[in-house]
C-alpha cells in the first residue's frame, strides 16, 4: 500500500474511533464526497472502504482513489 494511502487510512481510523464521534467527509479523486455521520456506517477493508449511508445503499470506495479526508469540526452537544 502506498504511503499516502496508509496516511489517509490512519486518519480515517482515528476519526472513526474518536470519542465523542464527529462527522467527517471522504473526498474521492472523482470529486464525489461522502459524509460519514455514523462510525458504524463505515467498514475498513484491505484496499476498500465500505460505506453504508442512511439511504441504505452500500457504496464501495477504493482506498487508492480517496483524495482527502475533511473533518467537520462539529461536536455533538454534551
Amino acid at each position: 500500500m502506498a504511503e499516502r494511502e496508509e496516511t489517509i487510512l490512519d486518519t480515517i481510523r482515528h476519526l472513526k474511533r474518536q470519542e465523542p464521534f464527529s462527522a467527517f467527509r471522504i473526498v474521492m479523486s472523482s470529486g464525489d464526497r461522502y459524509l460519514v455521520e455514523d462510525p458504524d456506517a463505515l467498514a475498513i477493508a484491505t484496499s476498500q472502504l465500505h460505506y453504508y449511508p442512511r439511504s441504505g445503499l452500500g457504496i464501495h470506495l477504493r482506498l487508492n482513489q480517496v483524495l482527502a479526508v475533511e473533518e467537520m469540526n462539529e461536536r455533538p452537544a454534551a
